[in-house]
């Protein structure tokens, strides 16, 4: 034991003495390489504005003139005038003009009520007049009689639920000449406001509704007359309605 002891310092001594040092460095341990920066990406302050598809410009076609040829006024009717129009008073069916209009009121199930001007007697002319609904319902009617002459006549007919059709009435038949037509110009409530127009020249008719043609009728029965007003019941219920500002223009 002390054998190897002096050994071990002999040697140390040894090695001090030539200068020899011998270091025990401890291994280094593998360094991770180091990430790159990501590159920050540069703030768009102002994209660019997106271009607008490029469409082709519409080739608008003329239009026809449902309406050609209107001249001179002929008739302005405020409805002043109770001696122009077909009154009278019943029970369930009452016409008055009042307060510049026509009133029909209707309180018989399926049945109508009319009431006409007693001139001018009208061939070629375009015409107006205002309808107002104040009570009226589903398939109740109401509308402008047109070139009525010994009780035949045309029927202009607008429906409480929003349609419209023209009707030909000639020796006790009734015939149909267009429609029903539904478009939501037509009110289909009430009360409400809607205005009618017909231009009319010969054997042609152009219907029109708010201002808005609606379908035309060729026919050869009937070629003048005077004009009136009209309601219908589809069923049990009443119906009212006033018309107002009636005019007429001649055709040139």
């Amino acid at each position: 034991m002390n054998d190897r002891l002096f050994k071990t310092l002999g040697l140390l001594t040894l090695l001090w003495l030539t200068g020899c040092r011998v270091t025990f460095a401890p291994p280094s341990p593998t360094e991770a390489p180091t990430p790159l920066p990501s590159p920050t990406p540069t703030p768009v302050w102002f994209p660019p504005t997106a271009q607008p598809t490029s469409f082709p410009t519409p080739q608008l076609q003329p239009t026809t003139d449902m309406r050609p040829g209107i001249g001179d006024l002929l008739l302005e009717d405020d409805f002043s005038d109770a001696a122009l129009w077909t009154t009278g008073g019943e029970r369930d069916a009452v016409v008055i003009v009042s307060n510049n209009t026509v009133h029909l009121t209707l309180n018989l199930g399926r049945n109508y009520l009319f009431s006409t001007r007693a001139q001018p007697v009208l061939g070629n002319f375009y015409t107006e007049i205002t309808a107002e609904p104040s009570l009226c319902r589903g398939g109740d009617e109401y509308g402008l009689l047109l070139r009525v002459q010994n009780g035949d006549h045309y029927r202009f007919a607008l429906s409480c639920d929003g349609s419209a059709k023209v009707d030909r009435y000639l020796g006790g038949s009734l015939t149909r000449h267009a429609g029903w037509a539904s478009n939501r110009i037509i009110p289909s409530l009430a009360p409400s406001s809607v205005r009618l127009g017909v231009w009319a020249r010969g054997s042609q008719m152009h219907f029109f509704v708010n201002d808005m043609y609606f379908f035309s009728v060729s026919d050869t029965q009937l070629y003048q007359g005077t004009l009136g007003v009209f309601v219908h019941t589809s069923g049990e219920g009443d119906v009212s309605v006033s018309f107002s500002d009636l005019r007429v223009w001649a055709l040139e």
